[in-house]
């Protein structure tokens, strides 16, 4: 298939979601493709709660500001992995970004050319919005098995399994800010109840009982400020001050590695943990905030926050700018930024010189209970440590990129959990007193004395070193095509968006001839077999693919799922407006089903009619309009467009079976449930169609 760019992500209804979370778990026991073996359903005799800001959170863990907090099914596959603290994606007021692609390389240790949302702004609040109704919907069903929330959790009670906070991440200057567009959003997700009602209202008919819930309106009282690398340190102070004087939101600045200075920088990369490949990019430390200013700036905000009852709080930390100086992004692209594994230590020690900066120079009790987030590295293997250093919440990002993508949530919660058995701790509160205890580190403060144990054990780690994250994933040497593959399904989880999923065909071959068109005749010529080897085949829903590449880093073939593998959009405006694009559409109304494709620059169509006389297939080509016998595979001319050609049975059928397997297969995705008959009947549609389909 042709390589173009791809459309831009746009958000599907909240019917569509609905149907398919709802009976993709009745039928599968997934939801979006995230099996239930892999949802977080809590900790017996544990309580993994938190309070972030003075509100309550069932877990520490969330994911970061990024491409997993964008789409609304993204945040509810973090939540059920066992987020409880989300940290929106980033939004700007300039919402209409050229973003390169690709834009992800997690290979090994991981970097990004992104920015902000892709979304419209009006468009990111629908999803926010989408995304926490869905979760409190998921909750009243009881789809992980555990009780509804009777009530809100009352101030200073242990957190309940539920309680779930999404904290709002803007950027990245104050005139955008204080924009108009971003105030409105701002308000709307503060208080949300005219985009509730709105949804509220396409809550399809066959789930009318979850109109009726009560759907909290205040969604968001945090905000996470996100500020270009080299950002003025007079800017960061009036952007949170407006977000605190005006919109009275709890802030959390976000701090970036280069404060530690270049020397120190370059001695953990390069001299310790050997990333002598990462060239830094000088300029990142010429400007911004500076360590000894952040102190003081921290402090006057805290102050302001003070006066208002508001909270100010740090995170560390951001990504790290470097060079662009391999060959995976667009070489228009003059950095690139760094996350994952070598970040962890650069964060880890930033947080432990700043926390002890910052509480040593605390004149008032209330100025010493700073609350420190982090987000750096963070792994199944390191969560437990950062939560017992006292940081909340603990976000992670490149780690939920790799093979198993979101399923990989719930094992951090797990090592948490039986950490915390280990030490008969059954609160996060005793988890840090109890952790504090085994370190031989001397400090009043038990997670400060935790927080440095990991920092140093961080040091001499080989788990962060360039030696243990260089190797990229392997290839097998062969290359991807419209069908058939090794069918690992890497590429399925590992999609931030969920954009690739799989539907069933059948294998058995089918023999087929070629027609020829002579002087406006048929005539019968070549035969040949149509043969799937694997009954999964692979597919990609356009709509939620913005090229990011993450897919084809992982796949053990070439050529990219998101490319070679079919792509299909969710309305024919799309699908038209990408005349250049290979792709596919589908309708389906009573009677009549109908798939459109473009393939090799071509455009073809089947319809499939269906009434009281028979079944009629209508093959369309550039050659012509042909009736298919769909049993003899035999075509009857109703419009030639030329004299001399061929009717190709071959596209014919790969029409069909991409027809049947995503509309009417077994497996639910988002084209089929964007249709509620299909859906909600699917069982009985299924043998019927098979026979109609010639399957």
């Amino acid at each position: 298939m042709k390589f173009v760019p791809m459309p831009e992500l746009k958000p599907l209804p909240i019917a569509t979601l609905l149907r398919r979370l709802v009976y993709e778990f009745q039928r599968e026991h997934k939801i979006f493709d995230l099996p239930e073996a892999s949802f977080w359903k809590g900790s017996d005799g544990i309580n993994l709660g938190v309070y972030s800001h003075g509100k309550p959170a069932g877990t520490p863990f969330g994911p970061a500001a990024g491409p997993h907090t964008q789409m609304a099914q993204n945040i509810v596959l973090g939540w059920l992995g066992g987020a409880r603290i989300v940290e929106l994606k980033t939004i700007q007021v300039n919402d209409q970004l050229t973003i390169p692609r690709p834009c992800i390389d997690a290979a090994n240790v991981c970097y990004n050319v992104e920015f902000s949302q892709e979304l419209r702004l009006e468009e990111s609040l629908e999803e926010y919005v989408k995304a926490w109704m869905l979760i409190r919907i998921i909750e009243h069903a009881q789809l992980l098995g555990v009780a509804e929330r009777s009530a809100p959790t009352a101030p200073g009670m242990p957190p309940h399994f539920y309680d779930c906070i999404f904290d709002l991440s803007c950027g990245y200057n104050l005139a955008g800010i204080a924009s108009d567009r971003v105030q409105w959003f701002i308000r709307s997700l503060m208080d949300a109840r005219e985009e509730i009602e709105r949804l509220r209202a396409e809550i399809p008919a066959e789930f009318a009982e979850f109109r009726e819930l009560d759907f909290d309106p205040h969604i968001v009282s945090t905000a996470t400020l996100s500020t270009f690398h080299g950002c003025p340190p007079d800017e960061i102070e009036g952007i949170v001050e407006h977000l605190l004087r005006v919109n009275r939101l709890h802030v959390v600045i976000k701090m970036n590695p280069t404060m530690l200075g270049r020397e120190r920088v370059e001695e953990l990369l390069h001299g310790i943990m050997g990333y002598t490949d990462i060239e830094l990019n000088p300029q990142a430390f010429e400007s911004g905030l500076q360590f000894d200013e952040a102190v003081r700036l921290v402090r006057r905000l805290r102050r302001v926050g003070q006066e208002l009852g508001l909270h100010v709080g740090v995170k560390f930390s951001n990504t790290i700018e470097v060079l662009n100086n391999r060959n995976f992004f667009p070489s228009s692209e003059k950095v690139m930024y760094l996350s994952g594994p070598p970040l962890y230590p650069l964060a880890l020690e930033l947080a432990w010189k700043f926390r002890t900066a910052y509480l040593e120079s605390a004149e008032e009790q209330w100025d010493k209970e700073l609350q420190v987030s982090f987000s750096a590295g963070i792994d199944k293997y390191n969560f437990a440590d950062a939560v017992a250093a006292g940081m909340v919440p603990v976000t992670v990002c490149t780690d939920l990129l790799k093979v198993g993508g979101y399923g990989r949530a719930r094992y951090y919660l797990d090592a948490l959990a039986q950490k915390m058995q280990e030490l008969h701790c059954e609160t996060i509160e005793d988890f840090i007193a109890a952790a504090a205890q085994a370190e031989p580190v001397s400090h009043e403060d038990p997670a400060l004395r935790n927080h440095y144990a990991a920092w140093q054990r961080a040091l001499t780690d080989v788990r962060y070193s360039r030696d243990k994250n260089s190797l990229s994933p392997k290839k097998v040497g062969s290359k991807l095509w419209l069908f058939d593959c090794v069918t690992c399904d890497k590429c399925i989880p590992v999609c931030p968006n969920d954009a690739n999923f799989w539907y069933p065909v059948s294998t058995a071959p089918i023999s087929y001839h070629i027609y020829e068109i002579r002087d406006g005749k048929l005539i019968e010529g070549e035969e040949k077999v149509f043969s799937l080897k694997k009954a999964r085949q692979i597919a990609n829903f356009g709509q939620f693919c913005n090229e990011c590449g993450n897919c084809d880093t992982f796949c053990p073939e070439y050529g990219g799922p998101y490319i070679e593998k079919p792509t299909f959009f969710a309305s024919a405006e799309q699908w038209q407006q990408l005349a250049h694009y290979d792709g596919f559409y589908i309708e389906h109304t009573e009677g009549r089903d109908c798939i459109q494709g473009r393939m090799r620059d071509a455009s073809f169509s089947l319809e499939i009619m269906r009434d009281s006389t028979g079944t009629k297939h209508i093959f369309h080509s550039p050659e012509g309009d042909f009736e298919i016998d769909s049993a003899q595979l035999r075509p009857s001319i109703i419009e030639l467009r030329v004299r001399e050609g061929q009717c190709d049975i071959g596209t014919y059928l790969m029409l069909r079976t991409l027809l049947a397997g995503v509309l009417y297969g077994s497996k639910l995705n988002y084209v089929n449930s964007a249709f509620d008959d299909v859906v909600s009947d699917n069982q009985r549609f299924l043998p019927s169609v098979q026979g109609t389909y010639g399957c």
